[in-house]
């Protein structure tokens, strides 16, 4: 697949600032696949590790390219304390919450019978979701939404850890710096070595 109709790479490169990114549409028809090697190729052509492509769709027919800018390693240096501090403070009350878990939902449910979907954590209730080998914890008082592995609550997903940042309000900083999201905690994650 050509990519034509696609800025410069210059341009990307000067165009896409944290906050701002390109979506670029692409000629009708090609397949998913082709879609996501186009984007490997662009990535590869723009050679800068602070820019992500992607494939990001058809929603209405029409392939996509997107192209973001996302934290940058001196900036992801400067976050790593704060950002193991939110690794620390997940990961300790996803572990308290899947005891919980394993201990009084599981082995109700593995009987066949109807299991609680309350727990009481640290004296805070929380409301269990439990789907695949993953629980959705809520907080019923704070609001705060851990979502967890069954089996291994330490293992870090940057949707889930974003999601926990943005419930808990206790890690700003590390909020502040993911201007795109999943993207921006994915980078941050990976630049810590902290990726499975």
């Amino acid at each position: 697949m050509t990519l034509s109709g696609i800025p410069s790479d210059a341009e990307l490169r000067r165009s896409v600032t944290r906050g701002r990114h390109a979506v670029i549409p692409l000629e009708a028809g090609p397949s998913w696949e082709e879609v996501t090697a186009a984007a490997a190729a662009l990535q590869e052509r723009l050679a800068a590790d602070d820019l992500i492509v992607f494939n990001s769709g058809s929603g209405d027919g029409r392939p996509r390219l997107t192209v973001v800018r996302v934290v940058g390693t001196e900036e992801a240096r400067r976050l790593r304390p704060a950002l193991d501090a939110l690794v620390a403070d997940f990961r300790s009350l996803a572990e308290r919450l899947s005891e919980r878990f394993r201990l009084e939902i599981e082995p109700a449910s593995d009987r066949g019978e109807t299991y609680p979907r309350r727990l009481v954590v640290d004296g805070e209730p929380w409301q269990a979701d439990p789907h695949g080998v993953h629980c959705r914890f809520e907080s019923l008082e704070s609001g705060v939404v851990v979502e967890a592995h069954n089996r291994r609550p330490g293992t870090l997903d940057p949707y889930f850890l974003l999601l926990f940042a943005e419930t808990s309000g206790r890690h700003p900083e590390v909020l502040s710096a993911c201007v795109e999201g999943f993207h921006d905690m994915s980078r941050l994650l990976d630049l810590a070595g902290l990726t499975p």
